[in-house]
């Protein structure tokens, strides 16, 4: 049995953040190097692309946040799989490190086990925050709230209050630029503005790194046009979403299901699944599948319901288990065991019919 779920392809819509700036603070989460017990040494892993957990706005003062320890294993392309935290629950502001973790990327090589990783949150009061954090946090937030803006522009600018009218606002070519799967590139360009309206002197003021982006964007910053006027420390925002990254080859139903299952291959539910792509990984169009195993009732209630498999992180096994144990099938003289169910997230393409927008569908 096979559930497919997809999720349309859409950029990313953050919460809003805290309404006093005197009371607001930056959150970040540090990466710690990457050791893996695979070999016959312990050793560091090289880091190709490192997790980038999005920047997120608290309040100043927060005591309840602590380092978050994952493990996982890296395959021989250097993309980690079977990702997992090691202690589960609620952690506040956490729930995007697993999937940035799932969009790294480390050298590649042969095959390696028993890696981990720790992430550990630094919060930094928004009053006291130096240009480096405001930066770091502009590098990983689709949105930039506008007590973080200003502070990024130079003192003595007159280019923010008002803005000069735009009479040719160009755009980089976003989609000649390099894929991104599992993440969003930001930057964030720094100018000023000739008598004629010609932007002049574009520079990056903060930037998630993509040299691509960072590039085209100066070079859109400078075909762009305003009102005639002198202006000083202009500044303008370009993102590129995520595209998808794929989901690692899934195990056939055979390959799993026991030998002496009682279970049909074909499931018919009376209560259906109620299908919700894990939304952490839906913002960043990361795809996965989970392999679940589970008994039924003669009633039709499911039950003994384990994870056989899940990738690329835990987090799509967990939300397999709780549809599968919502869901009753009909009742039968003897119930059954063995039950395999194949759930597989898919992100909506091009031309993909998916009804309604942003909700999963069966295949």
């Amino acid at each position: 049995m096979m559930l497919l779920l997809a999720a349309a392809l859409l950029p990313t819509v953050p919460p809003a953040p805290p309404a006093e700036p005197s009371r607001q603070a930056l959150l970040r989460w540090t990466m710690s190097p990457v050791l893996c017990r695979g070999g016959e040494r312990v050793a560091a892993e090289r880091v190709v692309r490192p997790a980038d957990p999005q920047g997120t706005m608290v309040w100043n003062g927060m005591s309840n946040l602590t380092p978050l320890a994952i493990d996982f294993r890296i395959d021989a392309t250097g993309r980690p799989l079977s990702i997992s935290p090691v202690r589960t629950g609620y952690r506040p502001y956490a729930d995007d490190i697993v999937p940035a973790l799932a969009a790294a990327r480390f050298a590649a090589g042969g095959e390696r086990a028993g890696c981990t990783v720790t992430f550990t949150p630094h919060v930094v009061p928004l009053a006291t925050a130096s240009i480096a954090d405001l930066a770091s946090y502009a590098a990983t937030s689709p949105t930039m709230p506008h007590e973080i803006w200003v502070k990024l522009l130079p003192a003595g600018e007159d280019c923010s209050n008002p803005e000069p009218e735009v009479s040719l606002r160009a755009f980089p070519p976003f989609k000649s630029l390099p894929a991104q799967p599992g993440y969003l590139s930001t930057t964030m360009v720094g100018y000023d503005v000739a008598a004629n309206g010609k932007p002049v002197r574009p520079h990056t003021i903060a930037s998630s790194e993509s040299p691509a982006l960072d590039a085209a964007a100066r070079a859109a910053v400078a075909r762009s046009r305003f009102e005639r006027g002198v202006r000083h420390g202009c500044a303008f925002r370009y993102w590129k979403g995520a595209t998808t990254l794929a989901a690692p080859p899934t195990p056939e139903e055979a390959s799993v299901r026991p030998a002496d299952a009682t279970c049909p291959l074909t499931h018919d539910y009376d209560r259906k699944p109620d299908l919700r792509y894990p939304a952490a990984y839906s913002r960043r169009n990361i795809e996965g599948w989970a392999i679940i195993a589970f008994d039924v009732a003669s009633w039709g209630q499911t039950g003994n319901i384990r994870v056989l498999a899940a990738e690329p992180a835990s987090d799509f096994g967990e939300a397999a288990t709780s549809m599968v144990r919502a869901v009753t099938m009909p009742p039968s003289p003897h119930g059954y065991t063995g039950c395999i169910e194949r759930v597989f997230y898919r992100i909506g393409k091009p031309g993909m019919k998916v009804l309604p927008p942003q909700l999963p569908f069966i295949d």
